[in-house]
């Protein structure tokens, strides 16, 4: 009985600008966890509505074409509003990308299809659409013979996913420290060959996310959005063309320099040129 009586007289003494500063706190944390509760509703309910439409638009896909595009772009409003809300996901811009190429935006489509292959880059179903979308641009520009030689021989580098190499690494980083120490402790030769091969491992593993992390950053990909657009010799529409055709949607490019409202760009072959910043989209 004392102590709670000495509890109570303790409360009592506490002064009101803490109690209220308490309170405060208290309905803080509640209109934080009613907002966060707000917030994932319509997450929710878009994602039904929006798988809902999608499947509608595949029934109708043969018999009524017009009304199947009417649910593929209810669809695509609802799956856009998630990736709105900050929600990045493999599938999702995957789903994104699909139905940007039913209705045949080839541009849109690719630039989902590259943003859902920096969550899911080995996945078959993507690879294949992705491949698919690409034979149905107008532009074709090959890469050029380096890049092909490249993505052969540092094949993981371009079809393994960060987050796997950085797991790799780490893995590999402990295995070296752990081989080193029992070779130290056990005095068992081969041991050395485990801490090279490990040790090697890691450095690989952690100059290819270096790579990757720097290049995303000095030189991000982006992809042509309008359906044509002349590319220019300079940062103005006086400039002369680069080409004699004008690009198209879906074909791709690293940025190399914004200037105002124009980009500097580099195709897939390494040729280079000035197009308008609103013609074309990030994949980042």
């Amino acid at each position: 009985m004392r102590v709670k009586g000495d509890a109570v007289h303790t409360i009592r003494a506490l002064p009101s600008a803490v109690l209220l500063g308490v309170a405060v706190l208290v309905g803080a944390m509640a209109a934080f966890a009613a907002s966060t509760r707000a917030a994932e509703q319509p997450v929710s309910e878009h994602l039904s509505s929006g798988e809902a439409a999608f499947r509608r638009a595949i029934e109708l896909d043969a018999s009524d074409p017009a009304a199947a595009a009417d649910h593929y772009r209810r669809a695509l409003l609802h799956f856009e509003a998630i990736a709105g809300e900050g929600v990045r996901n493999g599938k999702l811009y995957y789903n994104i990308g699909n139905i940007h190429f039913r209705l045949g935006d080839i541009g849109r489509a690719i630039l989902n299809y590259r943003r859902a292959a920096l969550y899911i880059p080995s996945d078959p179903n993507l690879e294949q659409n992705i491949r698919y979308a690409r034979s149905r641009r107008l532009d074709r520009i090959e890469p050029r013979q380096r890049e092909r030689v490249f993505k052969t021989l540092f094949f993981f580098h371009y079809d393994i996913p960060g987050r796997y190499r950085f797991a790799v690494f780490l893995g590999s980083f402990a295995l070296a420290w752990i081989s080193g120490a029992s070779a130290v402790i056990a005095g068992h030769r081969w041991m050395r060959t485990a801490i090279v091969v490990f040790a090697l491992l890691a450095a690989v593993m952690l100059a290819s996310l270096l790579v990757e992390r720097t290049s995303a950053a000095r030189r991000p990909a982006g992809v042509v959005m309008a359906a044509e657009v002349v590319a220019r010799k300079g940062d103005a529409e006086t400039f002369q063309p680069s080409f004699t055709e004008p690009l198209h949607a879906g074909t791709e490019f690293n940025l190399v320099e914004k200037r105002s409202e124009w980009w500097y760009i580099e195709l897939e072959d390494g040729a280079r040129c000035w197009i308008p910043a609103s013609s074309g989209e990030l994949v980042l």
